[in-house]
């Protein structure tokens, strides 16, 4: 017994227990930041539900039209995370890698670049509203919605966005522990002020929520700037450099394909929000109740396959392919566990979320009934929506990006759409329908992208950078 702790002491970086405690040191500042922020969320709807079930389903709506629009377009960034994070390990490990700053550089005018197309989507709001059939009063005040939301696009992808990729990869994580979660409470306060009017502000109503969240955007980013200019490593590589097309290049090759899945996914649960929409008022409350529960409880699994992609990525740039198996198979783990609690949760419990929603003022028996219906399908996918997140991540920290795109896109367009389509409007399944095709969705890109990654495993470390 001894001789075995005495080789494996806890300073070994490759013991399972150092797996586990290096990817929980990532994932939990990430788990945290990003519950914070999806807090944002659940404080919106929740303060919007005392206003009423129309103001609960188009503020709901058109947040998840603007937020997920933007998370599409800034999961290019995602290759700058691959990079840093392999740059970061071969550089531990006497190995060459991309410099720092000419990574940072080459991210920060990638971020500037899908800015432009990002707001030109954004600011046709109201002719794609029209288009998918949805309600008038969600075409008229949706659409305003959104453009207030629009005035703080860029520093949210320019500064957040690339920030948030760059700090885990970069082991500096923590820093957004400083920052997101005063973002959650001054957006909060500022969202009850304006739509509420109080301390003398004007009451603004749905259009309070809007203009607190572009505000709170704004502060958030300068804010996080400059806590970023105090942390040695992140300062060193905010340093301007001259932009590299090799660099640039290989950012493109990883997070184009990064960018075309995630929307894939994205497209399928916004696309399914609107499709809600077309089934009236009461089925769009029940749908963003739903969601954003289950969005909520998502967070923590996005943040253990973000880690996993830094781990695995840090142990390929070592050139230590059997230390990136271990990366994997620990997040993995851990997220099956979460998973399974959260799962249970929704399935055992669904009526006990339901107040949090509307403490004002109960929605009709109609709009109870199909949350409890949606909440308890979500908690059927929750287990494998959450592996496929961390599957996803270690085949991202692979460097294999285009295959899981192609799953992405096959299995979200054709089973979640298409399939769950059918359902809900052909075999008049309604709302349920819609959830059951994304439930299915989930299921195969998981299978599909466990099957991929045993694969890319196998694979030898690539010989230098």
């Amino acid at each position: 017994m001894s001789s075995a702790l005495s080789s494996n002491p806890p300073t070994d970086p490759t013991t399972p227990r150092s797996h586990a405690l290096a990817l929980v040191r990532v994932a939990l500042p990430l788990a945290l930041s990003q519950l914070s922020e999806m807090a944002m969320g659940v404080t919106d709807t929740i303060l919007l539900g005392g206003l009423g079930v129309t103001e609960v389903a188009v503020g709901g709506l058109s947040s998840t039209f603007f937020f997920t629009t933007m998370v599409t377009f800034q999961a290019i960034l995602g290759g700058a995370g691959v990079l840093l994070s392999h740059g970061r390990g071969a550089e531990e490990h006497g190995r060459a890698s991309h410099d720092g700053r000419s990574v940072m550089s080459a991210t920060l005018v990638l971020a500037i670049g899908v800015f432009i197309p990002c707001a030109l989507l954004l600011a046709f709001s109201r002719t794609i509203f029209s288009a998918m059939g949805e309600p008038a009063e969600v075409v008229v005040h949706g659409s305003h919605f959104i453009d207030i939301l629009l005035l703080s696009l860029l520093p949210d992808l320019a500064i957040i966005g690339v920030l948030r990729v760059a700090l885990p990869a970069l082991g500096a994580e923590t820093l957004l522990l400083w920052i997101m979660p005063a973002m959650a409470v001054c957006n909060g306060l500022t969202n009850a002020a304006l739509i509420h009017g109080w301390a003398g502000l004007p009451a603004m109503g749905l259009y309070g929520s809007a203009t607190a969240t572009t505000l709170t955007g704004w502060v958030v980013s300068f804010a996080l700037f400059g806590l970023c200019l105090t942390h040695a490593r992140v300062r060193a590589v905010l340093k301007p450099a001259p932009v590299r097309w090799d660099v640039l290049k290989e950012l493109l090759k990883l997070g184009t394909p990064m960018m075309m899945g995630a929307a894939a996914e994205i497209l399928m649960f916004q696309i399914t929000s609107l499709r809600a929409g077309e089934l009236g008022t009461h089925s769009l409350a029940a749908h963003q109740v739903a969601l954003n529960v289950s969005s909520l409880l998502f967070m923590v699994c996005l943040a253990i396959g973000q880690a996993t992609n830094v781990r695995v990525a840090y142990w390929r740039g070592a050139g230590r392919m059997e230390q990136s198996r271990r990366a994997a198979l620990t997040g993995t783990t851990i997220v099956l566990v979460w998973s399974l609690a959260t799962s249970s949760l929704l399935l055992i419990w669904p009526e006990k979320i339901l107040p949090l929603y509307f403490s004002n003022r109960a929605p009709d028996p109609e709009t109870t009934a199909l949350v409890v219906i949606l909440l308890r399908t979500a908690g059927l996918y929750q287990i494998v929506d959450g592996l496929q997140c961390v599957f996803s991540g270690a085949l991202r920290g692979c460097g294999d990006a285009v295959t899981p795109m192609l799953i992405a896109v096959a299995s979200y367009g054709l089973i979640g759409l298409v399939f769950g389509g059918w359902l809900a409007f052909h075999q008049h399944v309604g709302v349920e329908g819609l959830w059951i095709g994304m439930a299915l969705a989930l299921f195969t890109t998981c299978v599909a992208f466990g099957v991929r990654l045993l694969r890319v495993m196998r694979r030898p470390a690539p010989v230098g950078n």
